[in-house]
Formats: C-alpha cells, sequence, structure tokens
C-alpha cells in the first residue's frame, strides 16, 4: 500500500466486519486538539476506516493537505466513503474550538481533487455512547477502544554517558542515576586577557600567528607568568 510521506502506517489493515478495514497512522503534530502550538512536536495517531482500496482513491491526498493546513489535530477516526468524510474528533476538543477546525476543512473542499467531497463532523463520544446517527458507529467505537489514538509527547531518552552500554542491550534502568551528557557539558566562558585589541594584533605580527585564537592563548599564558 503505497502512501504518503507524512503520513506513517503503524500497522497492517485490520479487517471489520462488512467488508470493512482500517489502518492507524501516525504523523508529526505541533498543534494540540484545540490547535494551539505545543512548545514542542508530538506524535498523533488516528485511524482512517475505508472499504475500497485506499490507493485508488483521492481521500489521502485530501488529508495530507489538512495535516498541512493544521486541520488534523483534533481528529481520531477518519472514514472514507465515496464524495464523503466523516471526521470524529477527540472529546479533547472544545465546543468553541469545533468551529475552528470546521473552518479549516472550508478550503480542503475547495481544491479541484474535491468538488463534490463533503465533510461530517461528530466527536468520540457520539460513537462510543451509541448515539451517533452514523451507519458504521459500532465500528468506529471498535476502532477507538483497540487502539490509542490521539496526540502523545514523544518519549526523548537521556543521553548517558554509558549510553553506549545501553544500546547493545544493557537496561536503561540500571543506568537511570548516571550522568546525561547533555547536563555535563556547560559552555565556559573564556577567561579575558586583559590585554587590548591592538596589543593581541602588534603580537600577532611580532609572532607571525594567522590564527586569533593562537595569539589569544600567547597573551593569556604570558599574562599569568607576569602576575605569578
Amino acid at each position: 500500500m503505497p502512501f504518503l510521506s507524512v503520513f506513517h502506517p503503524e500497522s497492517a489493515p485490520v479487517t471489520l466486519g462488512g467488508n470493512l478495514q482500517y489502518v492507524v497512522f501516525s504523523a508529526l503534530q505541533w498543534k494540540d486538539a484545540n490547535l494551539k502550538v505545543m512548545p514542542k512536536a508530538a506524535k498523533q495517531r488516528f485511524a482512517v476506516l475505508y472499504n475500497q482500496p485506499l490507493e485508488e482513491r483521492f481521500m489521502m491526498e485530501t488529508l495530507e493537505q489538512a495535516h498541512i493546513q493544521g486541520a488534523m489535530s483534533g481528529v481520531k477516526v477518519v472514514s472514507v466513503h465515496k464524495n464523503l468524510l466523516r471526521l470524529f474528533l477527540s472529546d479533547e476538543v472544545a465546543g468553541t474550538t469545533f468551529h475552528a477546525i470546521e473552518s479549516l476543512w472550508e478550503p480542503i473542499k475547495d481544491l479541484d481533487l474535491n468538488r463534490r467531497l463533503e465533510i461530517d463532523f461528530s466527536c468520540e463520544h457520539e460513537a462510543c455512547s451509541g448515539r451517533s446517527d452514523y451507519l458504521f458507529w459500532a465500528d468506529v467505537k471498535e476502532v477507538l477502544e483497540s487502539n490509542t489514538l490521539g496526540i502523545e509527547q514523544y518519549s526523548i531518552p537521556a543521553l548517558h554517558d554509558c549510553a553506549e552500554k545501553i544500546l547493545n542491550g544493557d537496561e536503561p534502568v540500571s543506568h537511570q542515576f548516571h550522568v546525561d551528557i547533555r547536563q555535563s557539558f556547560t559552555p565556559q566562558p573564556a577567561a579575558p586577557t586583559e590585554l587590548c585589541p591592538m596589543v593581541v594584533d602588534s603580537i600577532a605580527s611580532m609572532m607571525g600567528h594567522n590564527n586569533y585564537l593562537m595569539t589569544e592563548l600567547y597573551a593569556r599564558t604570558a599574562h599569568k607568568k607576569r602576575d605569578a
């Protein structure tokens, strides 16, 4: 199954009843479910439910455009039908954000490939409670309950001084109290030479230095010997 580079399939297609299948995708996400920009990019996982091969449909291109426009952050399940997308939004989406998300999808509908596209919006609670008017709400409920969907922060491991041992099979917990390289190297300001630039230039000329740092080191050493 060829897919666009912005989405990564998390698993092989899963078959449900009634000729339905779904695939869980992940993507880098920089907004939370309410469209607020997050301090750090996170991972979003969402499911696409379909009954015809996705590579034969234009819907994945539509979802890519929506992601680029920032319209996908609140989406957990996309149900694909002919000329219709049914979007199930996270329960974290506030009522005041609902209209903003709908507005973000308007330019997507105006694309040439989406001339006849209709988009319906629901929330995950409607499917999980059985109160949805969507014909396949039970399948959406199964997808939601069988997978961890939504936005989560990436787990970034500490760069320990024993990272090579961890890479070779050691349990990270056995090194949890070891040094984090990112915290052990703190840049220290260079000590001043207490010499004016004209003096440094003069020394460089006399010594034949072609590197300012060489002159700095020479001048600093000579200055310390003089004070000793």
